[in-house]
């Protein structure tokens, strides 16, 4: 019986066992997170109401899917033959305005089906016209160039307004996460809507948006798995774009704190505190301060148990945020 307390089989010995614990312990949690995520995300994205709308317009003829670059463009760069940009007219729009609908997948691929058309159907029915870009990932990517995309097919809607019956005046961009890092950056004087000759947006509205450095000195974490997810997360998107060789540099000219000031337009943001791919704690958190400091209106609604990748939010406590997003939107 005296043998029985914690270190009876010696002070090394439980220690190793400890963290044997930890590591499994952990990465249960880890697991159970990412399986809760896909379920919740497969119920939330309406994916069924974006096929069905995209039918609906086909069947119309009002179906207008463009390449953003000419053919001498593409012909020159074959990482540019898959930028596309669809419009979804509404069919009662209550003004001419439009959002730019830009779909995450870490700058490795589109969640389209999930974050783009879906999205676009919703705010067809709240009687808003929307584009989705579909933007160069993984190895169609280079620097900025998810940028080049989003600033060119703006130009391109630009030119061709009485086509589109749309104004530049008063669009935004909205973004889910990786999207959210390219609606952030667009927004802002560098790398965005000024190299293009585009108006500013009026609003930014951000879905779970990936927007920082993310390693362990500036954001250590207590559960390495997920650590180690987020590292990947940020760095792919980063090694995607800059190369290995550039990875950390391209990592900070990624981090979209660094570009906001006074001038940043409104945003409205929202996150779940159950997000463990895009930890809201080192993401969303860290660029509400960032807005809160240079006193830019802006709305950030954060949801407890919300996991990432929900979309439209459908049957979770975010269901309505899209609703709320616009209401911001009309009042810019």
């Amino acid at each position: 019986m005296n043998k029985i307390y914690l270190f009876a089989n010696g002070f090394g010995e439980t220690i190793r066992t400890l963290i044997v614990a930890y590591f499994i312990l952990t990465l249960v949690f880890t697991i159970y997170s990412i399986a809760r995520m896909y379920y919740i995300e497969h119920r939330s994205n309406d994916v069924k109401a974006g096929r069905a709308r995209v039918k609906a317009l086909q069947a119309n003829g009002r179906l207008m899917q463009f390449p953003v670059y000419s053919m001498e463009e593409m012909a020159k760069d074959k990482h540019k033959r898959d930028v596309k940009l669809t419009f979804f007219p509404s069919d009662n729009p209550k003004d001419q305005r439009f959002l730019m609908i830009l779909p995450g997948g870490g700058y490795a691929h589109l969640c389209t089906k999930q974050e783009g058309y879906p999205v676009a159907a919703a705010l067809n029915r709240m009687g808003v016209n929307a584009f989705v870009l579909e933007y160069r990932t993984g190895r169609d990517c280079e620097p900025f160039a998810p940028m080049e995309d989003l600033g060119t097919a703006l130009t391109f809607i630009q030119n061709n307004l009485e086509r589109f019956d749309v104004v530049m005046d008063g669009y935004g961009l909205l973004g889910f996460s990786a999207g959210g890092n390219l609606a952030g950056i667009f927004a802002s004087k560098e790398h965005g809507f000024a190299d293009y000759e585009v108006p500013k947006p009026a609003t930014v509205i951000l879905g779970y948006p990936w927007t920082c450095v993310n390693d362990w000195l500036h954001h250590p974490y207590w559960n390495i798995w997920i650590g180690l997810l987020g590292i990947w997360l940020s760095n792919r998107g980063s090694f995607h774009m800059f190369g290995l060789r550039h990875i950390r540099k391209g990592r900070e000219l990624l981090d979209v704190q660094k570009y906001i000031d006074e001038s940043y337009p409104p945003t409205f943001m929202y996150s779940g505190s159950w997000d463990v791919l895009v930890p809201a704690s080192r993401h969303a958190d860290v660029f509400d301060t960032a807005l809160e400091k240079n006193g830019i209106k802006h709305i950030y609604e954060k949801y407890f148990g919300v996991p990432h990748g929900i979309g439209l939010g459908l049957h979770t406590k975010a269901e309505g945020w899209l609703d709320r997003a616009v209401e911001f939107w009309n009042e810019q």
